[in-house]
């Protein structure tokens, strides 16, 4: 229950609180609120309408949102005027079924995606569930999310659309152009039925891209005025309820941070690691139940050592095994295959070359995983 307002409790303006808005009985398509942090008010508590005209999203009755206030309405009286606020960020939870994020990282997401003047990008190793932590990002503040794969982005004209061979009615062969998947989106969005809808658009394997490509990107992902010029003759404006993200594995490759200063500043890059080993076993126990935990438990701390390796200047590894690894590894312990030929096949198996082979990635990996087994084993 909110705490009743006294003296001690300051309302003013450019303030920061926290509101949780109800239905108005005055207007049913409005919200309202008689709380600001918890704390009751004698003066009602309204989103401003400049606010609201300019939001990509607004509050619904049953939300909490990060607001600020912008201004109080008939300031010398306790009890009669408004406190109007402009929403900022919608709270929201920051545990995600069947994902593991850390909270801090998670609340980070949140906040910069809510903001459309800011574009987030997720780099980490691959597979560490880039694409299943934006997707239920996505979900839990209500949006609809779309992902598009950068690996097929090679040109600029790739993220436009193109024209392609088609036989007409009467036989003859002409061209029609057909939409790309980033263009196809934005049409989606920009729908007079989608209005009320926020989007959230992933440009998943961002790196992969080539430099065109991500160049012309910097002009719809910023500014206010975002359209696309088609080869066609069309313009595809960038709907206001569309918010970006992008993902790219770190690593000896290409990543967002060795792009130009102009280029990096367009987005806030969040770091991803792999999830810790307690919630790793979770993980792929909710996906295979009756796998044995303590072989589990080893197989894990073998993996979290060759990831450890990948950083090592004397080994170099050229990837981290992923989450999808350590699945594969549950799966089959479950199934009753022995621990060591589970991680010969789940994780030696991912690099170039052989096990024997100690000048090779598999090799050095393949006795990364016979230190640790003896290790744990207790064998000297």
């Amino acid at each position: 229950m909110a705490k009743s307002q006294d003296k001690a409790s300051p309302i003013a303006e450019g303030t920061t609180v926290t509101v949780t808005f109800e239905v108005n009985p005055k207007d049913p398509k409005a919200v309202k609120a008689n709380a600001l942090s918890g704390v009751k008010t004698k003066k009602i508590v309204l989103v401003d309408s400049s606010a609201a005209a300019s939001a990509t999203a607004s509050p619904q009755a049953g939300e909490t949102w990060i607001c600020k206030i912008e201004r109080i309405t008939n300031p010398h009286s306790q009890s009669h005027g408004a406190i109007l606020v402009r929403p900022l960020s919608r709270e929201t939870s920051y545990e995600f079924k069947d994902v593991y994020v850390a909270p801090d990282i998670a609340k980070t997401m949140t906040v910069v995606l809510q903001n459309r003047a800011k574009n987030l990008f997720l780099e980490g190793d691959q597979g560490i569930g880039k694409s299943t932590i934006a997707r239920a990002v996505a979900k839990s503040l209500g949006w609809e999310f779309r992902k598009v794969s950068c690996g097929l982005i090679k040109k600029f004209t790739h993220m436009l659309g193109r024209l392609i061979p088609t036989v007409g009615d009467d036989g003859a062969m002409k061209m029609i152009w057909v939409d790309s998947r980033v263009v196809s989106i934005l049409r989606e969005a920009g729908r007079p039925e989608n209005r009320n809808k926020t989007f959230l658009l992933m440009l998943d394997e961002f790196t992969r891209m080539e430099e065109d490509a991500r160049d012309g990107l910097l002009d719809i992902i910023e500014g206010q005025e975002r359209e696309l010029h088609l080869p066609n003759g069309d313009m595809v404006k960038v709907p206001h309820n569309v918010h970006f993200m992008a993902a790219g594995n770190a690593g000896q490759g290409f990543t967002v941070r060795a792009e130009d200063a102009a280029a990096k500043d367009r987005w806030v890059i969040v770091k991803l690691t792999h999830m810790p080993q307690p919630e790793e076993q979770k993980h792929c126990l909710r996906l295979f139940p009756q796998c044995p935990v303590k072989q589990l438990d080893k197989a894990l701390t073998v993996v979290n050592a060759v990831r450890k390796a990948r950083h090592d200047p004397k080994r170099m590894l050229s990837k981290s095994p992923s989450t999808r690894v350590t699945e594969n590894i549950a799966m089959m312990l479950q199934s009753g295959i022995d621990l060591r030929a589970a991680l010969q096949t789940a994780v030696v198996n991912q690099y170039l070359g052989k096990a024997e082979d100690l000048n090779s990635e598999a090799g050095k990996v393949s006795r990364i995983l016979e230190e640790e087994l003896k290790r744990l084993e207790g064998v000297k």
